[in-house]
């Protein structure tokens, strides 16, 4: 279970809001995870009331479900969810990064370079490390592309999915992530030749491989049928 620190004063429901929504994101909880108001007002030094405010906001963004009203629970998606999300994120994240390859500068190329050099090493040791670098990858691209409405949109898929993602890199054909083959290096080699196609299309196609992902959250709805 995630521990999270105290935090300073201040607008402490918006604060709260952002550290559970980024630990969403960062895959620190995982589906069917319940997360209990007291424990966590007690773990960020707060009262409930903020705590109770930023999980409603949750609720609302969908990040998280409410079946009650002190019985609140990390999403379990199902397949048609993980589609839709997969959808968006193809078109989105595929139209930033071909726009990131014309608006990037030299020292993101950069960042992204060494986060995914760490990445490779941490695929095969660490699935909580990589899904944390994968993301701050596909972060770092979307942020060069300077667009603010749409890396708005694309955090709220990740902050849905993220728990999932995280479940699913423990499972995942560790030797593909590793790969040299790895779309996020063909992504680098549109940015640094500011090829908007040859960037849209390796961010797609990574993103097609998360087909690894629906087809293995598909077995296990199957089967919980039987």
């Amino acid at each position: 279970m995630t521990v999270h620190k105290p935090i300073d004063k201040g607008n402490l429901s918006e604060r709260v809001y952002s550290i559970i929504r980024t630990a969403l994101m960062d895959g620190q909880y995982q589906p069917g995870d319940r997360l209990r108001i007291s424990t966590l007002a007690e773990e960020f030094g707060v009262s409930i009331t903020p705590v109770r405010e930023a999980i409603f906001r949750l609720v609302s963004d969908h990040a998280l479900d409410m079946k009650a009203a002190t019985s609140i629970y990390v999403p379990e998606l199902t397949v048609s969810q993980l589609r839709e999300i997969q959808l968006i994120r193809h078109l989105l994240e595929g139209e930033a990064a071909g726009v990131a390859a014309q608006r990037i500068t030299r020292p993101e190329i950069e960042k992204l370079e060494a986060i995914q050099d760490v990445f490779q090493k941490a695929v095969t040791v660490d699935y909580r490390q990589a899904a944390l670098l994968n993301r701050e990858f596909h972060f770092g691209l979307i942020s060069a592309a300077r667009m603010p409405v749409v890396s708005k949109t694309l955090e709220n898929m990740w902050v849905i999915m993220g728990p999932l993602l995280s479940r699913f890199h423990a499972e995942v054909p560790k030797r593909e992530l590793a790969s040299a083959r790895h779309k996020h290096f063909e992504v680098l080699e549109g940015l640094r030749t500011r090829d908007s196609a040859k960037a849209k299309d390796a961010l797609q196609a990574d993103i097609a491989w998360g087909e690894l992902m629906i087809d293995w959250l598909e077995k296990k709805e199957n089967l919980a049928e039987v």
